[in-house]
C-alpha cells in the first residue's frame, strides 16, 4: 500500500530535525534474526546509530537499541512492513508476526503466531502474511484476522504489491518462482515468473521493475537482481561478490533520492545510487542482518508515473 503524504523538500533533500531522535520517520531501521533486535540509523552522512530505549545484546555502540528481544518476543525477525493508523512496524519472523510501535520500538501485539516470514502492506492498508491457510490478511489497526486471500504457499511467503497485483515468492525457493495474483479475488494472473536463485526479499523499484536479492548461490549470483517484464528476463543489477561480507538479505530505497540500501547477512549495510553504482558502506552491526526499511518509503510504480514531472509530494510504500 502506498498512502500519500506531503513531505517538505529543499534543494532536493528531506528537511529533517537538527538532531536524531528515537523513532524518527526519516531514519533507517535494520532487523537481526540472530539477536532478535531492531537497530536505527540516521539517513544522512555520517549515518550515526541512534541509541534506543531498550538494552541491546551486543553492548558497546549497540548497548541501547530500537527494539530488543523482549519487545520482539524473541521472534527471530526476518522481513518487515509498515502499516496501520500509526504506521507501525510489522515484523515477520520464524515464530510469529509482531507489531512494534514505530516511535518507541515497544511491543504492541502478536498479530499471528508460528512461521510468518515476509509481511507486506496490501492496497487497502491491511497486512498480508503467509500462514497455515495460505495468503492471510490481517487488519492493521487491531491485528484481527480478516480472510484467507487464497491457499497459495505458507509461512515462507514473501510479497510485493503493484496496485492490486500481488506478487508472491517464497524464501530461498527458486522452484516456486514469483507468482502474480489479483489481491481482491485471489485468482492468478499470467504465468509464474521463473527465478534462477532462491530470493531473500522481493520488491518493486521506482522504475517499475521487480527486484530480488540473492545470497546463498555463490559469487555468480550474490547481489540484487532486476526482472524486465518486457524481455521476460532477470539480470544482476548490483553484483556484491567483491564487497566485504557474504551478501544481502534485505534491500530498500531511500524515499528522497532513491539510493539503494542492502543489509548483509554478515552485518554490513551498503549504499548504492539508483543506477546501482556503489557509494559507500554506511554501517556495520556485529550480527546477522535480515532486512532494512524506512518508515517513509518510495511510491509504488504506478504512482511514480503520475509524478514524472517532479516530486513535490513523496509517497510511502510497503
Amino acid at each position: 500500500m502506498f498512502r500519500r503524504v506531503t513531505v517538505l523538500v529543499a534543494g532536493g533533500a528531506l528537511v529533517a530535525g537538527a538532531w536524531a531522535q528515537t523513532g524518527n520517520p526519516n531514519d533507517i531501521y535494520v532487523t537481526s534474526d540472530a539477536h532478535h533486535e531492531v537497530y536505527q540509523f540516521e539517513r544522512n552522512n555520517p549515518w550515526n546509530h541512534v541509541p534506543g530505549n531498550y538494552a541491546g545484546a551486543l553492548g558497546g555502540t549497540y548497548s541501547q537499541v530500537f527494539s530488543n528481544a523482549s519487545q520482539l518476543q524473541s521472534n527471530s525477525p526476518y522481513l518487515g512492513a509498515v502499516g496501520g493508523p500509526s504506521d507501525n512496524f510489522f515484523i515477520g519472523g520464524f515464530s510469529g508476526l509482531i507489531e512494534i510501535d514505530s516511535t518507541s520500538g515497544a511491543y504492541v501485539r502478536t498479530v499471528a503466531a508460528g512461521l510468518r516470514l515476509g509481511p507486506a502492506e496490501a492496497p487497502n492498508g491491511n497486512i498480508v502474511i503467509g500462514g497455515p491457510t495460505g495468503v492471510e490478511e490481517y487488519d492493521s489497526s487491531n491485528g484481527n484476522f480478516v480472510r484467507t486471500v487464497n491457499s497459495v504457499g505458507d509461512g515462507l511467503n514473501m510479497y510485493a504489491f503493484n496496485g492490486n497485483d500481488m506478487y508472491v515468492s517464497r524464501w530461498s525457493d527458486s522452484g516456486f518462482g514469483v507468482q502474480r495474483y489479483d489481491f481482491i479475488s485471489g485468482t492468478p494472473i499470467g504465468a509464474t515468473i521463473p527465478i534462477p536463485f532462491g530470493p531473500q526479499e522481493i520488491g518493486f523499484g521506482p522504475d517499475g521493475a521487480l527486484y530480488a536479492t540473492a545470497l546463498y548461490e555463490g559469487a555468480a549470483f550474490v547481489g540484487l537482481w532486476r526482472y524486465d517484464f518486457g524481455a521476460g528476463t532477470w539480470s544482476r543489477f548490483i553484483d556484491t561478490s567483491s564487497l566485504t561480507g557474504t551478501g544481502p538479505h534485505g534491500f530498500t530505497y531511500d524515499p528522497v533520492n532513491f539510493d539503494i540500501y542492502l543489509a548483509f547477512q554478515t552485518g554490513e549495510i551498503f549504499r548504492f545510487d539508483v543506477n546501482g553504482n556503489y557509494l559507500n558502506q554506511i554501517a556495520f552491526v556485529p550480527t546477522k542482518l535480515t532486512d532494512i526499511l524506512f518508515k517513509e518509503v518510495v511510491p509504488e510504480p504506478a504512482t511514480l508515473l503520475l509524478g514524472a514531472a517532479g516530486f513535490a509530494l513523496l509517497l510511502r510504500r510497503r
